[in-house]
């Protein structure tokens, strides 16, 4: 069941849960080069109803067993290059690739209910669906902008 969370408690199941679900404190399943995945970091930065209702958007999927396993984040913020508002996708991870697809059409949907113009997604480069991630995404209409890189100073 897809599902909105709007406060801190379902907020930090859900990372918990996905945390546990996807092996992602284990080296090896961090899809980010040099910095490892934040879980406690994210979990005080956006685990607040003030925020999870304003600035930042997660939708889950429950499952039937009453754990999260698969969830996607967006977050509402104003691009200072363009100057527009942007719904920029901050997290997508699934163990389940049936529930992923429904959450991003779930909050494409809220987006243009919503009235933003734009939205953005990225994929890291380490994801081991990066190929499949980037295809859906070229299926869907987006068109590649730019790519990031980051070194150690």
């Amino acid at each position: 069941m897809i599902k909105r969370l709007a406060n801190g408690e379902d907020f930090c199941q859900a990372v918990d849960d996905l945390t546990k679900a996807l092996d992602l404190e284990e080296e090896d399943k961090n899809y980010h080069y040099l910095l490892p995945n934040g879980v406690d970091s994210i979990k005080k930065a956006f685990g607040h109803s003030r925020v999870l209702t304003s600035k930042v958007f997660v939708w889950a999927n429950l499952n039937n067993s009453g754990s999260y396993d698969a969830a996607i984040i967006f977050l509402k913020n104003k691009d200072p290059r363009h100057g527009v508002e942007m719904f920029s996708e901050y997290i997508w991870l699934s163990s389940n690739p049936r529930a992923g697809y429904k959450l991003l059409a779930t909050a494409i949907k809220f987006a243009r209910d919503n009235g933003f113009e734009f939205i953005q997604m990225g994929c890291s480069e380490k994801s081991p669906n990066k190929d499949k991630v980037k295809s859906l995404y070229k299926k869907l209409g987006f068109l590649k902008d730019s790519e990031t890189y980051i070194a150690r100073l």
